[in-house]
């Protein structure tokens, strides 16, 4: 018999309700698991005889599937939470919650833009494995000694998580305190132009009502160091802070398939409904006399 021994009542408890539910979907053999209470502990008791199953080594590595699952809905947001907490020695509640979404964004769904060492997947199974390795059927060991010392790498390889996790939110932050600065400033200054037109192609064109470029020494004149978002880039290949200085009553946009989304989404969040968008095709129509 496989016994483990639980400090956490609770935690035994859920350990158990998931194997009745694994053994009810597997074929049976709910009679093979018991929980008992001794002094301060709390024991989950586990007869693979009584298990059913095809093989004794199928039912040990259902056992560790199950070990592994609800350790890691248990521990995964606690771990998380001392890394942010403990290590990066953040305390107010919302960035605590803000930067442990982003780490489960981040671990659970592998982004491109955001590479890590230790995917989920493989974290996930280095921990069946050190289950499955460990775990007989005829022994007894404490699941908080388990945790503490078998875990203990598995839960420093959370940092890596934690650290992209808390760039994430920074960027995150910093792109709101920008579209705030530039939706306060539309808010308190009166339109330089009042119409403004944007096309939005491989080269990025920006011309008023008369199809006349605004000149770079008057942007220059009119940027505000709170609007300097695109430093170090010339004035020439500014866009976000130009368009907010110009401060337009009306922002025409000429879109172009698969380009300068990103952008786009910005300019449609700032200027909000100042703007008209135009159909992607029109984005081709730029006026030549812009060559």
């Amino acid at each position: 018999m496989l016994t483990i021994q639980f400090k956490d009542s609770s935690l035994c408890e859920a350990f158990y309700h998931q194997l009745l539910h694994s053994l009810d979907t597997y074929g049976g053999g709910e009679n093979g698991i018991v929980i008992e209470k001794i002094e301060n502990y709390t024991n989950l008791c586990i007869n693979f005889s009584v298990i059913h199953g095809k093989e004794k080594l199928n039912r040990r590595k259902m056992v560790a599937t199950i070990l592994t699952n609800v350790t890691i809905k248990e521990f995964l947001p606690i771990w998380l939470n001392e890394w942010i907490c403990d290590r990066f020695h953040f305390e107010d509640p919302y960035e605590i919650e803000a930067i442990t979404e982003h780490a489960r964004e981040i671990f659970f769904n592998t982004k491109h833009d955001v590479p890590l060492k230790t995917t989920f997947v493989s974290w996930q199974r280095d921990m069946f494995s050190l289950y499955d390795q460990f775990i007989k059927e005829a022994m007894r060991f404490s699941f908080d000694s388990f945790v503490r010392f078998r875990l203990r790498k598995l839960k420093y390889r959370l940092v890596e998580v934690v650290e992209k996790a808390i760039d994430e939110y920074k960027l995150e932050h910093d792109y709101q305190v920008m579209i705030n600065t530039c939706r306060d400033y539309l808010k308190n200054h009166s339109p330089r132009i009042h119409t403004i037109h944007l096309y939005l192609n491989q080269e990025i064109n920006m011309v008023d009502q008369n199809g006349q470029k605004v000149p770079t020494q008057q942007i220059r004149r009119w940027l505000t160091h709170d609007l300097s978002f695109e430093d170090p880039l010339p004035i020439s290949q500014r866009v976000i802070g130009p368009l907010v200085s110009i401060a337009p009553k009306k922002l025409v946009i000429y879109p172009n398939v698969n380009m300068h989304e990103g952008l786009l989404h910005t300019i449609l969040s700032i200027f909000e409904e100042r703007v008209e968008l135009q159909k992607e095709q029109k984005a081709k129509l730029i006026p030549t006399f812009l060559n």
